[in-house]
């Protein structure tokens, strides 16, 4: 009935259950003095973890079972609920799920912090509590909100189209939040829409230093930085791509590059005469909440009206600022490496760190065409992603190669979401909410949203470890993973251990379920629904043993003493430090 596989993303992962597991069993059993085992969780010159799957998954339009459904939840939400698992089991269609997620109306970021925020609304005194109470508010909706679709499309995109509060914008929450729902409102829109917002809008031109950008005047040249950065990141790359995404090569097999330094300073010329809404061009003139919100306007005095060549396409003089922005974001959009770049990194954000070029020509190909002529259609994008027969079969077909690294976001969200988290009272400053406290004490400094260190997010699409690299295979959020503490944070939130009240962490899990099966003793009724809810039916037989040797130890022995939920925590916190709940298969 099972057919047992080596699967190279363990690798590292099992370092993860090495250290973890050992620190979580002995700290558990009273034995701290063993945890110190000096374990890397880069370190991946272990054995492959064996990992056991069911075969012969079905097609599209077949039955969907409980594994299969949480699954395609964990990619396409952040985090499935069992509510939503049995849903989308009885109607049978991940279609009319994509469907129904399409016609939900957007959360707005903005909109939670201003609905937070005390009157008088004074922005400017509260810019360093606004930072907190955006990271809050971010946790709130995607745990608790329903469109689930659209707001783990955006944070994929935030990932793509960095901009960070790390930095420059260490000041600017309500600007930050403001772009994050740009790319809200526009996940389900077209990828031209999205490139132009986001050249349009104050936050972009501050990070990446394009706002009050002048025409070059007494031997001044404009700031480069964003032209660099919308090519080689946002839109075509650096490599010309085949439809597949594999790069082109010249006749000794190095690849061709996309561009080269005129088409950058024809392009900074683009995109000079914009700054702030607040009548002044000089970029140090505006830091208004006005400034930070409203998108920027063309100063023509200062736009350089002169003909520009880009990537072989001319834009003519004489035009406006606006006029040339429309036609850069055009020449960049139609380029046709942007269809599989883009497939790439969202295919990469939502499913698998390795698609094969052929499940990459697909999505593309849906990007180029979403079958009624028009290009760039986010929709037709986010289908072919996830209705892809790779993505919906990648355990059986790709056993190898499938699967990509969770966040330490997406382990805490699915968690919370998994368990209805409830929330408790906050307050930052000003703000006053219903919340989670997690952000305000530094829990997760590895990761939080639109705070990466640079513009290149908090991994590249490239990253990977010394033992997946000789195997030809990428794994970007091990970048993140790799750091230490990061157990000890999942621990702790997984099993609400005492220092998490301490920091005023108020978010409570629901539990009831599993207790009540550990006090009937349906340990194997625990662990199949804990199978579903958090690993999407991986769990293999070792870890079946282990797990049901630790509670009966725990319920059989007078030498522990431990209540019903206590030993629910313990076991959901075993499941999520497990290497199967550490790669979303």
């Amino acid at each position: 009935m099972y057919q047992s596989l080596s699967h190279p993303l363990s690798a590292w992962s099992i370092r993860l259950t090495t250290g973890i597991l050992l620190f979580m069993f002995t700290s558990l059993n009273g034995f701290a003095s063993q945890a110190a085992t000096g374990n890397n969780l880069l370190d991946d010159q272990l054995i492959l973890v064996r990992n056991e799957i069911t075969p012969g998954n079905p097609p599209i339009d077949a039955t969907i079972s409980p594994a299969q459904a949480s699954a395609f939840l964990a990619r396409a939400t952040f985090g499935p609920r069992m509510e939503e698992i049995e849903a989308l089991v009885a109607s049978g269609d991940y279609a009319a799920w994509i469907e129904a997620q399409f016609s939900l109306p957007p959360s707005s970021l903005y909109a939670w912090l201003d609905q937070h925020l005390q009157e008088p609304k004074d922005w400017d005194a509260e810019r360093d509590n606004a930072h907190y109470a955006r990271l809050e508010g971010w946790w709130d909706i995607v745990v608790n909100h329903d469109d689930q679709l659209r707001q783990r499309v955006a944070f994929a995109l935030s990932e793509i189209l960095v901009i960070s509060s790390e930095g420059p914008l260490i000041n600017a929450a309500d600007g930050i939040a403001d772009y994050y729902d740009l790319l809200i409102r526009n996940a389900f829109g077209n990828y031209r829409d999205i490139l132009l917002a986001v050249s349009r809008h104050p936050m972009m031109g501050r990070y990446l230093s394009f706002l009050g950008n002048a025409k070059s005047t007494n031997g001044s040249h404009p700031d480069e930085n964003y032209a660099r950065e919308i090519m080689q990141l946002f839109s075509i790359g650096l490599e010309q791509l085949h439809p597949d995404g594999t790069p082109i090569t010249d006749n000794e097999g190095k690849p061709l590059p996309t561009y080269d330094q005129h088409d950058i300073t024809e392009l900074a010329r683009v995109f000079t005469g914009w700054s702030s809404d607040d009548g002044m061009f000089p970029w140090e003139a505006g830091w208004t909440h006005a400034s930070r919100t409203r998108p920027m306007v063309a100063f023509e005095e200062y736009h350089d009206q002169g003909e520009k060549q880009i990537l072989g396409i001319r834009i003519p003089a004489g035009q406006s600022a606006e006029e040339d922005l429309e036609d850069a974001i055009d020449i960049l959009f139609n380029h046709p490496n942007t269809g599989p770049f883009v497939a790439r990194r969202l295919i990469q954000r939502l499913v698998t760190s390795n698609p094969s070029p052929r499940y990459i020509q697909r999505v593309a190909a849906a990007f180029a065409d979403n079958g009624s002529g028009v290009r760039g259609d986010m929709k037709a994008v986010i289908r072919a992603i996830l209705l892809d027969p790779e993505a919906l079969n990648g355990p059986r077909d790709n056993p190898v190669s499938f699967g990509k690294v969770r966040e330490p976001l997406l382990f805490i969200s699915n968690l919370w979401r998994t368990f209805h988290a409830s929330p408790g009272p906050q307050e930052i400053g000003a703000f006053h909410f219903i919340g989670f406290g997690l952000s305000e004490h530094g829990f997760l400094q590895q990761q939080g949203a639109l705070t990466a260190l640079t513009v290149f997010n908090f991994f590249t699409p490239e990253d990977s470890t010394p033992g997946l690299s000789r195997q030809g295979l990428v794994a970007p959020e091990m970048n993140v993973m790799g750091i230490d503490g990061l157990h000890v944070l999942l621990y702790e939130i997984a099993h609400e251990s005492a220092e998490y009240e301490v920091h005023e962490m108020t978010a409570r899990l629901n539990l009831e379920t599993e207790t009540r099966l550990i006090r009937e003793g349906e340990y194997d009724a625990l662990l199949d629904r804990l199978d579903i809810l958090l690993l999407g039916g991986q769990m293999t037989k070792e870890q079946r043993r282990i797990l049901m040797d630790y509670m009966e130890m725990k319920t059989s022995s007078p030498a522990f003493s431990i209540t019903n939920r206590q030993l629910a925590q313990d076991i959901v916190s075993l499941v999520m430090l497990s290497p199967a709940y550490a790669v979303q298969r």
